[in-house]
Protein backbone atom coordinates (compact mmCIF):
# COMPACT_ATOMS: atom_id res chain seq x y z
CA UNK A 1 0.00 0.00 0.00
CA UNK A 2 1.51 3.24 -0.92
CA UNK A 3 0.76 7.24 -0.36
CA UNK A 4 2.39 8.03 -3.08
CA UNK A 5 5.58 8.91 -5.01
CA UNK A 6 8.17 6.86 -6.87
CA UNK A 7 8.47 3.21 -6.44
CA UNK A 8 7.16 2.43 -2.59
CA UNK A 9 8.32 5.65 -0.87
CA UNK A 10 7.11 9.70 -0.64
CA UNK A 11 9.02 12.12 1.06
CA UNK A 12 8.44 15.75 1.59
CA UNK A 13 10.77 17.99 2.74
CA UNK A 14 9.54 21.09 2.06
CA UNK A 15 6.34 21.30 3.11
CA UNK A 16 4.90 23.71 5.35
CA UNK A 17 3.77 21.96 8.22
CA UNK A 18 -0.24 22.20 8.35
CA UNK A 19 0.09 21.87 4.29
CA UNK A 20 1.71 18.25 5.18
CA UNK A 21 -0.80 17.19 7.39
CA UNK A 22 -3.68 17.97 5.38
CA UNK A 23 -1.82 15.57 2.46
CA UNK A 24 -2.20 12.42 4.05
CA UNK A 25 -4.60 10.41 1.73
CA UNK A 26 -5.98 6.95 1.00
CA UNK A 27 -4.85 5.16 -1.91
CA UNK A 28 -1.99 3.65 -3.76
CA UNK A 29 -1.17 6.11 -7.05
CA UNK A 30 2.31 6.33 -8.18
CA UNK A 31 1.36 10.34 -8.95
CA UNK A 32 2.79 12.80 -6.65
CA UNK A 33 -0.20 14.22 -4.23
CA UNK A 34 -0.11 17.69 -5.57
CA UNK A 35 -1.28 15.94 -8.90
CA UNK A 36 -3.92 13.88 -7.70
CA UNK A 37 -8.00 14.46 -8.14
CA UNK A 38 -9.45 15.50 -4.70
CA UNK A 39 -10.50 12.34 -2.86
CA UNK A 40 -14.29 11.51 -1.30
CA UNK A 41 -13.93 11.85 2.73
CA UNK A 42 -14.29 8.07 3.81
CA UNK A 43 -17.79 7.57 6.08
CA UNK A 44 -16.99 6.23 9.00
CA UNK A 45 -18.31 3.20 10.49
CA UNK A 46 -21.44 4.71 12.40
CA UNK A 47 -24.27 2.10 13.87
CA UNK A 48 -27.99 2.41 13.75
CA UNK A 49 -29.86 2.39 16.86
CA UNK A 50 -31.74 -0.94 17.35
CA UNK A 51 -30.05 -2.36 13.46
CA UNK A 52 -27.17 -5.14 14.03
CA UNK A 53 -24.69 -5.39 16.45
CA UNK A 54 -22.39 -2.76 18.23
CA UNK A 55 -18.74 -3.80 18.06
CA UNK A 56 -16.71 -2.52 20.85
CA UNK A 57 -12.84 -3.79 20.98
CA UNK A 58 -10.65 -3.54 24.04
CA UNK A 59 -7.87 -4.03 26.40
CA UNK A 60 -7.50 -5.17 29.60
CA UNK A 61 -4.26 -4.85 32.00
CA UNK A 62 -3.66 -5.37 35.08
CA UNK A 63 -2.91 -3.54 38.10
CA UNK A 64 1.42 -4.02 36.96
CA UNK A 65 0.02 -2.61 33.43
CA UNK A 66 0.25 -5.98 32.10
CA UNK A 67 -2.14 -6.80 28.90
CA UNK A 68 -4.00 -9.64 30.60
CA UNK A 69 -5.16 -12.78 27.90
CA UNK A 70 -7.77 -16.25 28.46
CA UNK A 71 -10.29 -13.94 29.55
CA UNK A 72 -14.18 -15.20 28.26
CA UNK A 73 -17.41 -13.25 27.85
CA UNK A 74 -18.54 -14.18 31.53
CA UNK A 75 -15.67 -12.45 32.94
CA UNK A 76 -17.43 -8.85 31.39
CA UNK A 77 -20.09 -6.39 31.91
CA UNK A 78 -20.64 -3.93 28.95
CA UNK A 79 -22.85 -1.22 29.40
CA UNK A 80 -24.80 1.77 27.90
CA UNK A 81 -25.87 5.17 28.79
CA UNK A 82 -25.51 3.43 32.22
CA UNK A 83 -27.46 0.61 31.36
CA UNK A 84 -26.53 -3.42 31.24
CA UNK A 85 -26.43 -4.43 27.67
CA UNK A 86 -26.43 -8.44 26.89
CA UNK A 87 -23.56 -9.57 25.49
CA UNK A 88 -24.49 -10.98 22.11
CA UNK A 89 -20.94 -12.24 20.87
CA UNK A 90 -17.57 -12.39 22.60
CA UNK A 91 -13.92 -12.29 20.15
CA UNK A 92 -10.58 -12.87 22.01
CA UNK A 93 -7.52 -12.19 19.87
CA UNK A 94 -4.06 -12.98 21.18
CA UNK A 95 -0.54 -12.94 19.56
CA UNK A 96 1.74 -15.65 19.29
CA UNK A 97 -0.95 -18.65 17.85
CA UNK A 98 -0.22 -21.22 15.32
CA UNK A 99 -0.27 -20.49 11.86
CA UNK A 100 -3.68 -22.58 11.16
CA UNK A 101 -5.46 -20.04 13.42
CA UNK A 102 -3.83 -17.57 11.98
CA UNK A 103 -1.53 -14.46 13.60
CA UNK A 104 -3.60 -14.35 16.56
CA UNK A 105 -5.79 -16.74 19.09
CA UNK A 106 -9.44 -16.28 18.10
CA UNK A 107 -11.99 -17.73 20.94
CA UNK A 108 -15.67 -16.99 19.86
CA UNK A 109 -18.74 -17.45 22.21
CA UNK A 110 -22.44 -16.65 22.37
CA UNK A 111 -23.44 -15.48 18.63
CA UNK A 112 -19.84 -15.62 16.47
CA UNK A 113 -19.31 -12.63 14.28
CA UNK A 114 -19.19 -13.21 10.42
CA UNK A 115 -15.24 -12.62 10.39
CA UNK A 116 -13.53 -14.27 13.70
CA UNK A 117 -9.91 -14.43 11.70
CA UNK A 118 -7.33 -11.41 12.85
CA UNK A 119 -7.99 -8.38 11.25
CA UNK A 120 -5.29 -6.16 9.82
CA UNK A 121 -3.99 -3.70 11.73
CA UNK A 122 -2.71 -0.11 10.05
CA UNK A 123 -1.13 1.87 12.29
CA UNK A 124 -0.55 5.71 11.97
CA UNK A 125 2.53 6.69 13.79
CA UNK A 126 2.91 10.93 13.85
CA UNK A 127 5.85 12.04 15.25
CA UNK A 128 4.71 15.94 16.65
CA UNK A 129 8.21 17.15 15.63
CA UNK A 130 7.19 21.15 16.25
CA UNK A 131 6.61 20.24 19.62
CA UNK A 132 9.95 18.20 20.40
CA UNK A 133 12.83 20.03 21.50
CA UNK A 134 16.50 18.80 18.90
CA UNK A 135 17.14 17.46 22.07
CA UNK A 136 14.66 15.04 21.80
CA UNK A 137 14.72 13.17 18.40
CA UNK A 138 18.64 11.12 19.38
CA UNK A 139 16.30 9.50 21.77
CA UNK A 140 13.73 8.77 20.65
CA UNK A 141 15.11 7.11 17.25
CA UNK A 142 15.99 3.41 19.02
CA UNK A 143 12.47 3.42 19.77
CA UNK A 144 10.94 4.67 16.57
CA UNK A 145 12.96 1.90 14.69
CA UNK A 146 12.08 -0.64 17.07
CA UNK A 147 8.37 0.30 16.69
CA UNK A 148 8.61 -0.38 12.62
CA UNK A 149 10.20 -3.57 13.26
CA UNK A 150 7.37 -4.69 15.74
CA UNK A 151 4.85 -3.50 13.30
CA UNK A 152 6.94 -5.72 10.50
CA UNK A 153 6.73 -9.01 12.46
CA UNK A 154 3.38 -8.42 12.81
CA UNK A 155 2.38 -7.80 9.05
CA UNK A 156 0.98 -4.57 10.01
CA UNK A 157 0.86 -1.70 7.47
CA UNK A 158 2.65 1.81 8.76
CA UNK A 159 2.04 5.13 7.96
CA UNK A 160 5.20 7.77 9.46
CA UNK A 161 4.02 11.85 9.52
CA UNK A 162 6.46 14.05 11.24
CA UNK A 163 4.35 17.21 9.52
CA UNK A 164 7.87 19.74 10.73
CA UNK A 165 10.32 17.75 9.52
CA UNK A 166 8.47 17.25 6.06
CA UNK A 167 8.30 13.41 6.56
CA UNK A 168 5.59 11.31 5.41
CA UNK A 169 5.84 7.65 4.48
CA UNK A 170 3.38 4.85 4.38
CA UNK A 171 3.90 1.62 3.50
CA UNK A 172 3.86 -2.47 4.46
CA UNK A 173 6.15 -2.41 7.15
CA UNK A 174 7.86 -5.69 6.30
CA UNK A 175 10.50 -4.96 3.54
CA UNK A 176 10.55 -1.50 3.85
CA UNK A 177 12.25 -1.35 6.89
CA UNK A 178 14.91 0.64 5.78
CA UNK A 179 12.75 3.17 3.81
CA UNK A 180 11.06 4.64 7.48
CA UNK A 181 14.38 3.95 8.94
CA UNK A 182 15.47 6.55 6.39
CA UNK A 183 12.39 9.07 7.29
CA UNK A 184 13.23 8.53 11.13
CA UNK A 185 16.65 9.66 10.46
CA UNK A 186 14.94 13.20 8.89
CA UNK A 187 13.20 14.19 11.25
CA UNK A 188 14.32 16.71 13.91
CA UNK A 189 12.56 19.01 16.80
CA UNK A 190 11.87 22.05 15.77
CA UNK A 191 10.36 23.92 19.45
CA UNK A 192 12.92 26.04 20.92
CA UNK A 193 12.76 26.45 24.80
CA UNK A 194 12.13 29.91 25.96
CA UNK A 195 15.37 31.26 27.29
CA UNK A 196 13.74 34.67 27.06
CA UNK A 197 14.01 37.10 30.78
CA UNK A 198 10.01 36.81 30.92
CA UNK A 199 9.85 32.83 30.59
CA UNK A 200 5.77 31.32 31.17
CA UNK A 201 4.77 27.90 29.73
CA UNK A 202 1.94 27.40 27.66
CA UNK A 203 -0.67 26.44 30.63
CA UNK A 204 -0.05 29.61 32.25
CA UNK A 205 0.12 31.95 28.73
CA UNK A 206 -3.32 30.26 28.07
CA UNK A 207 -5.05 30.72 31.43
CA UNK A 208 -3.76 34.46 31.83
CA UNK A 209 -4.93 35.21 28.21
CA UNK A 210 -8.34 34.14 29.50
CA UNK A 211 -8.10 36.31 32.20
CA UNK A 212 -6.88 34.57 34.94
CA UNK A 213 -5.95 36.96 37.86
CA UNK A 214 -3.40 34.47 39.53
CA UNK A 215 -1.62 33.49 36.81
CA UNK A 216 -0.87 36.92 35.62
CA UNK A 217 0.15 37.62 39.56
CA UNK A 218 2.36 34.76 39.52
CA UNK A 219 4.15 36.24 36.09
CA UNK A 220 4.44 39.57 37.09
CA UNK A 221 6.21 37.99 40.12
CA UNK A 222 8.44 36.24 38.05
CA UNK A 223 8.94 38.82 35.64
CA UNK A 224 10.50 41.27 38.99
CA UNK A 225 12.40 38.97 40.13
CA UNK A 226 14.28 37.74 37.27
CA UNK A 227 14.64 41.66 35.82
CA UNK A 228 16.45 44.00 38.53
CA UNK A 229 14.64 47.32 38.50
CA UNK A 230 11.56 46.36 36.64
CA UNK A 231 8.49 47.92 38.35
CA UNK A 232 5.00 45.16 40.14
CA UNK A 233 3.17 47.72 37.27
CA UNK A 234 5.68 47.04 34.25
CA UNK A 235 5.68 43.49 35.24
CA UNK A 236 1.78 42.98 34.88
CA UNK A 237 2.14 45.12 31.63
CA UNK A 238 4.47 42.43 30.22
CA UNK A 239 3.07 39.89 31.63
CA UNK A 240 -0.59 40.05 29.57
CA UNK A 241 1.11 40.77 26.03
CA UNK A 242 3.75 37.87 26.48
CA UNK A 243 0.76 35.88 27.44
CA UNK A 244 -1.06 36.45 24.38
CA UNK A 245 1.65 36.04 22.70
CA UNK A 246 2.75 32.78 24.07
CA UNK A 247 -0.91 31.52 24.17
CA UNK A 248 -1.20 32.16 19.58
CA UNK A 249 1.96 30.60 19.11
CA UNK A 250 0.84 27.14 21.22
CA UNK A 251 -2.68 27.40 19.55
CA UNK A 252 -0.98 27.75 16.05
CA UNK A 253 1.29 24.77 17.28
CA UNK A 254 -1.86 22.94 18.18
CA UNK A 255 -3.72 23.45 15.58
CA UNK A 256 -1.01 21.50 13.39
CA UNK A 257 -1.41 18.82 15.33
CA UNK A 258 -5.23 18.39 15.33
CA UNK A 259 -4.75 19.10 11.52
CA UNK A 260 -2.52 15.93 11.08
CA UNK A 261 -4.79 13.77 13.75
CA UNK A 262 -8.46 14.40 11.77
CA UNK A 263 -6.76 14.26 8.42
CA UNK A 264 -4.87 10.39 9.65
CA UNK A 265 -8.86 9.50 10.68
CA UNK A 266 -10.11 10.19 7.39
CA UNK A 267 -7.16 8.14 6.49
CA UNK A 268 -7.99 5.00 8.66
CA UNK A 269 -11.80 5.14 8.53
CA UNK A 270 -10.98 3.95 4.87
CA UNK A 271 -9.11 1.11 5.81
CA UNK A 272 -10.16 -2.50 6.72
CA UNK A 273 -9.28 -4.46 10.20
CA UNK A 274 -7.80 -2.71 13.14
CA UNK A 275 -6.35 0.36 12.99
CA UNK A 276 -4.69 3.17 15.53
CA UNK A 277 -2.45 6.60 15.94
CA UNK A 278 0.05 6.36 18.25
CA UNK A 279 1.15 9.71 18.73
CA UNK A 280 4.80 10.59 20.24
CA UNK A 281 5.43 14.24 21.09
CA UNK A 282 6.25 16.49 24.00
CA UNK A 283 2.81 17.25 24.39
CA UNK A 284 0.48 20.46 24.45
CA UNK A 285 -1.52 22.31 26.98
CA UNK A 286 -5.33 22.31 26.98
CA UNK A 287 -7.43 24.89 26.08
CA UNK A 288 -11.13 24.77 26.97
CA UNK A 289 -12.30 27.25 24.67
CA UNK A 290 -10.94 25.17 21.35
CA UNK A 291 -13.20 23.28 20.09
CA UNK A 292 -11.05 21.14 17.91
CA UNK A 293 -10.55 18.51 20.78
CA UNK A 294 -13.86 17.74 20.84
CA UNK A 295 -13.59 17.36 17.14
CA UNK A 296 -10.99 15.26 17.14
CA UNK A 297 -12.59 12.97 19.87
CA UNK A 298 -15.52 12.46 17.79
CA UNK A 299 -13.79 11.68 14.57
CA UNK A 300 -11.70 9.13 16.63
CA UNK A 301 -14.45 7.09 18.06
CA UNK A 302 -16.60 7.50 14.26
CA UNK A 303 -13.42 5.77 13.14
CA UNK A 304 -12.93 3.62 15.76
CA UNK A 305 -9.19 4.51 16.30
CA UNK A 306 -7.92 5.13 19.45
CA UNK A 307 -5.29 7.99 19.80
CA UNK A 308 -2.42 6.31 22.16
CA UNK A 309 0.11 8.90 23.49
CA UNK A 310 3.87 8.87 24.19
CA UNK A 311 4.89 11.30 26.26
CA UNK A 312 9.06 11.92 24.73
CA UNK A 313 9.87 14.17 27.67
CA UNK A 314 10.94 11.30 29.72
CA UNK A 315 11.66 11.01 33.35
CA UNK A 316 10.05 14.52 35.20
CA UNK A 317 12.80 16.57 36.28
CA UNK A 318 12.87 19.50 38.92
CA UNK A 319 10.83 22.80 38.43
CA UNK A 320 12.39 24.19 35.30
CA UNK A 321 13.22 27.66 37.58
CA UNK A 322 15.30 26.09 40.02
CA UNK A 323 18.41 26.13 37.75
CA UNK A 324 21.10 28.33 37.58
CA UNK A 325 19.79 29.71 34.46
CA UNK A 326 17.83 31.68 36.49
CA UNK A 327 20.50 32.94 39.08
CA UNK A 328 19.26 31.42 41.91
CA UNK A 329 15.91 29.16 43.16
CA UNK A 330 12.64 31.58 42.81
CA UNK A 331 10.76 32.62 45.59
CA UNK A 332 7.64 30.02 46.07
CA UNK A 333 4.77 32.50 44.19
CA UNK A 334 6.74 33.03 41.17
CA UNK A 335 7.74 29.51 40.11
CA UNK A 336 5.34 27.36 38.40
CA UNK A 337 3.01 24.85 39.47
CA UNK A 338 3.38 21.50 40.97
CA UNK A 339 2.08 20.03 38.44
CA UNK A 340 3.13 21.69 35.67
CA UNK A 341 4.43 18.93 34.09
CA UNK A 342 1.61 16.80 33.44
CA UNK A 343 -0.32 20.16 32.80
CA UNK A 344 1.92 20.95 29.66
CA UNK A 345 0.61 17.72 27.93
CA UNK A 346 -2.53 17.50 29.32
CA UNK A 347 -4.22 18.21 25.67
CA UNK A 348 -2.55 15.33 24.36
CA UNK A 349 -2.92 13.14 27.38
CA UNK A 350 -6.85 13.68 27.52
CA UNK A 351 -7.28 12.59 23.89
CA UNK A 352 -5.68 8.94 24.71
CA UNK A 353 -8.30 9.48 27.76
CA UNK A 354 -10.55 10.31 25.75
CA UNK A 355 -10.45 8.09 22.71
CA UNK A 356 -9.54 5.20 24.68
CA UNK A 357 -6.17 4.87 23.83
CA UNK A 358 -2.90 4.33 26.11
CA UNK A 359 -0.60 7.51 27.86
CA UNK A 360 2.81 6.27 28.57
CA UNK A 361 4.77 9.01 30.41
CA UNK A 362 7.48 9.91 33.33
CA UNK A 363 9.75 6.82 31.62
CA UNK A 364 13.08 6.87 29.93
CA UNK A 365 12.26 3.66 28.05
CA UNK A 366 11.03 4.82 25.22
CA UNK A 367 11.67 1.37 23.74
CA UNK A 368 9.19 -0.50 26.39
CA UNK A 369 6.38 2.11 25.74
CA UNK A 370 6.27 1.94 22.36
CA UNK A 371 6.05 -1.52 22.50
CA UNK A 372 3.09 -1.98 24.89
CA UNK A 373 1.08 0.59 22.74
CA UNK A 374 2.07 -2.09 19.73
CA UNK A 375 0.82 -5.11 21.84
CA UNK A 376 -2.44 -3.47 22.47
CA UNK A 377 -3.47 -3.61 18.34
CA UNK A 378 -2.41 -7.64 18.81
CA UNK A 379 -3.73 -8.72 22.31
CA UNK A 380 -7.36 -7.90 23.06
CA UNK A 381 -11.13 -8.71 23.00
CA UNK A 382 -14.26 -7.50 21.14
CA UNK A 383 -17.80 -7.96 22.98
CA UNK A 384 -20.91 -7.06 20.56
CA UNK A 385 -24.49 -6.19 21.51
CA UNK A 386 -27.61 -5.10 20.30
CA UNK A 387 -27.92 -1.45 20.84
CA UNK A 388 -31.74 -0.11 22.66
CA UNK A 389 -33.94 1.77 20.48
CA UNK A 390 -33.29 5.37 20.47
CA UNK A 391 -36.26 8.20 20.49
CA UNK A 392 -33.13 11.10 19.58
CA UNK A 393 -30.44 10.02 17.59
CA UNK A 394 -26.45 10.94 18.85
CA UNK A 395 -23.63 9.65 21.33
CA UNK A 396 -24.36 6.69 23.26
CA UNK A 397 -21.90 6.48 26.19
CA UNK A 398 -19.96 2.13 26.32
CA UNK A 399 -18.23 1.26 29.56
CA UNK A 400 -17.22 -2.12 29.85
CA UNK A 401 -16.46 -3.84 33.45
CA UNK A 402 -14.37 -6.81 34.37
CA UNK A 403 -15.40 -8.86 37.17
CA UNK A 404 -12.59 -9.55 38.77
CA UNK A 405 -10.85 -6.68 40.66
CA UNK A 406 -8.08 -4.84 39.93
CA UNK A 407 -7.95 -5.26 36.30
CA UNK A 408 -8.27 -2.02 33.87
CA UNK A 409 -10.65 -1.48 30.84
CA UNK A 410 -9.04 0.56 28.14
CA UNK A 411 -11.99 1.02 25.42
CA UNK A 412 -13.47 3.85 23.47
CA UNK A 413 -16.06 5.66 25.43
CA UNK A 414 -18.92 5.51 23.30
CA UNK A 415 -20.46 5.57 19.28
CA UNK A 416 -22.91 7.68 17.22
CA UNK A 417 -25.55 6.29 16.30
CA UNK A 418 -26.01 8.78 12.79
CA UNK A 419 -23.60 10.29 11.24
CA UNK A 420 -22.42 14.05 12.43
CA UNK A 421 -22.58 16.86 9.85
CA UNK A 422 -19.42 17.46 7.78
CA UNK A 423 -16.60 19.72 9.36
Amino acid sequence: MLLAGSANLWLVRSFHPIALGLALISGSSSLALSQQAPQPTPQPPVFAAGTGLVLVDFVVTDKNDRLVKGLKASDFVVKEDGKERPIISFAAFSKGQSTEAGPAEVVVEAAPRVETRPEAVTTVLFVDDGQMSPQTMPRLMPALKKLVDTIAEQDGVLALVAPASGIQVADVAEGNRAVFWEAIDKIAGQRVDDRSAYPLSDVEAILAEQGDTSILERLAARFVYLNRGMTYDMAMSQARGRAREVAEAAKVRRGYAYAVLLKSLDWLAGKPGRHSIVMVSDGYASDDTDARHQAVVNRSIQANAPIHFLDARGLQGVNRYLGVEYRQALEHDAMEAPLAFSEAAAGASGLADDTGGLYVRNTNDMIKGLTRIVDMTSTYYVIGYEPPAHKDRGFRKIKVEAATKGLKIVARRGYFDEALAPR
